[in-house]
C-alpha cells in the first residue's frame, strides 16, 4: 500500500483546522535550496521527485544508500520527496518557495526529523495524513525524541 505524508507551515493552512497546539508567528515560506540543505544536514535522504531549475551541483536531496539497511533500522528514508510552491508546481528555481512537501512512502521517523529540522528556517509545521485523519504541529526548538511518543505514524 502506498501512502503518503504532508508537511507544510502551519500559517499556510488556508482553512481551520482542529489542532491541539498553538503556533508562534508565521515566517515566510523557505527557498527550495535551503528546504534540501535543512533534510541532508538531518541526515534525511530521499527520492527527488521534483526538479530544480540550474540546481548547483550537490544540491540534489541524496538517494538512500542502502534501502535495505535503511528499512532494517527505521532509518531516515523520506521516501519519495515533491516540493510545490504557490500554484503546486514542482519545477522550481532554488530561490522559489516552497509552500508545501509530500513524501510518499517515507520512514515516519524520517519525516518526523525533516520536519523538526525545517522549523528552524520555516516555523512552525504542520504534518498530515493523505487522508486527512491525523494533523501533528511541530514548533522550532521541539526534538525529535520529545515528540514520538505522541507521534501518530
Amino acid at each position: 500500500m502506498s501512502w503518503t505524508l504532508f508537511v507544510m507551515p502551519l500559517h499556510g493552512l488556508e482553512h481551520s483546522a482542529e489542532l491541539t497546539r498553538a503556533a508562534p508567528p508565521a515566517l515566510p515560506f523557505p527557498a527550495a535550496a535551503d528546504v534540501l540543505e535543512v533534510f541532508r544536514v538531518a541526515g534525511c535522504h530521499g527520492t527527488n521527485w521534483f526538479r530544480v531549475l540550474g540546481e548547483e551541483p550537490g544540491s540534489r536531496l541524496p538517494e538512500c544508500p542502502s534501502p535495505s539497511a535503511c528499512a532494517a533500522t527505521g532509518g531516515l528514508d523520506l521516501g519519495e520527496v515533491t516540493l510545490r510552491s504557490a500554484g503546486g508546481r514542482s519545477d522550481l528555481a532554488a530561490s522559489t518557495p516552497v509552500e508545501i512537501i509530500s513524501f510518499r512512502k517515507p520512514y515516519p521517523l524520517a519525516v518526523l526529523t525533516a520536519a523538526c529540522a525545517l522549523t528552524a528556517i520555516a516555523g512552525s509545521q504542520v504534518v498530515f495524513d493523505q487522508d486527512g485523519g491525523d494533523a501533528f504541529v511541530i514548533q522550532p526548538g521541539e526534538e525529535v525524541q520529545a515528540l514520538t511518543a505522541g507521534w501518530p505514524w
